[in-house]
């Protein structure tokens, strides 16, 4: 009985990870391809949470990068990535983006939390439009407002100097993979 309860102990809980990335008034949603292996839930969450993530996206790709992790998505991989933005109807509620004036006096007040945890300030899933197309259509809607200005970190250059948007991390899902673990 005393071996059964070690070999129990050692089953790994599986995750399918998803990550919410923004760049101005667009949204990426990034699913990781591989499944992740963790002792427990409260594991999962505590390092996907502190985990650096964020996207490069250029013209023919999607560059991940998660912890020391690089992975490169391309066009047709779909099911790894998704594009949405912020709905007019969102901007015009938001209004102004507040100044560093307007952040000292509402500090000032002790009413900065209040204000921006307010319910005009969050975002929700009706602020977003889906949009059906693929990244490099998502490339050519963004470089028809501004150039791209970041590149590819040197090491992971290699022939290509191309530029692209950054997309920087701002939420995470965890997803229990079903049959796999402790108790599925």
């Amino acid at each position: 009985m005393l071996n059964r309860l070690k070999e129990v102990r050692g089953i790994n809980e599986k995750y399918k990870i998803s990550y919410g990335l923004q760049y101005d008034a667009w949204e990426l949603i990034i699913q990781l391809p591989d499944w992740e292996e963790y002792d427990s839930e409260e594991e999962a969450k505590r390092i996907s949470e502190n985990r650096m993530v964020s996207a490069l996206l250029t013209a023919d790709a999607i560059f991940v990068f998660y912890g020391q992790e690089l992975l490169k998505i391309l066009p047709e991989q779909t099911e790894f990535y998704r594009f949405s933005f912020i709905r007019e109807e969102a901007y015009e509620r938001l209004g102004p983006p507040l100044s560093q004036d307007d952040m000292d006096s509402l500090i000032e007040r002790d009413m900065l939390e209040e204000v921006i945890f307010g319910s005009r300030y969050i975002l929700t899933d009706e602020d977003y439009t889906e949009f059906e197309g693929n990244l490099a259509e998502v490339y050519r809607e963004l470089h028809e407002k501004e150039e791209p200005v970041y590149q590819l970190p040197p090491r992971f250059q290699g022939e290509s100097r191309e530029f692209g948007y950054l997309f920087e991390s701002i939420w995470y899902q965890l997803d229990l993979v079903k049959g796999a673990g402790y108790g599925y």
